[in-house]
């Protein structure tokens, strides 16, 4: 059974590494480095703190890369699974692990450049995709 990292991208408990691996152990690592470079808000650290507390998972602090093959390491486990993220600095870290990334189906489909650093941005556009001009 493989260890299940648990990151931003992936925060609902219906996510397809959840679903396939119900019992597997999950973690979710705080990457201190990456929260002070993308400068995400205090409200979206308690979002993601909020989801968090709604899923079966370790939560730990420190580089992502390091903390979750420490923690396959401490379950026993060498297979580590995540879904897959359009954020290019997850999909580096999703590779430095040599973590299986679970394809995800799309909340929505959006052409051109997508800005995901802030959700506000990303929203403005999604909306007009998922609920039309209402």
């Amino acid at each position: 059974m493989p260890v299940i990292w648990v990151h931003a991208d992936c925060l609902h408990p219906e996510s397809p590494a959840l679903r396939a691996f119900p019992d597997a152990p999950a973690i979710f690592v705080w990457d201190d480095a990456e929260l002070q470079r993308s400068g995400w808000t205090l409200k979206r650290i308690g979002f993601v703190y909020e989801c968090l507390l709604e899923l079966p998972v370790v939560i730990r602090r420190g580089d992502p890369v390091v903390e979750v093959p420490r923690f396959a390491v401490e379950q026993q486990e060498s297979h580590i699974v995540t879904v897959a993220s359009p954020d290019i600095h997850l999909q580096k870290q999703t590779a430095a692990m040599r973590a299986e990334a679970l394809p995800e189906d799309p909340f929505v489909v959006l052409r051109g450049h997508v800005d995901l650093g802030r959700f506000a941005r990303y929203w403005r556009r999604a909306e007009r995709a998922v609920l039309g001009d209402a």
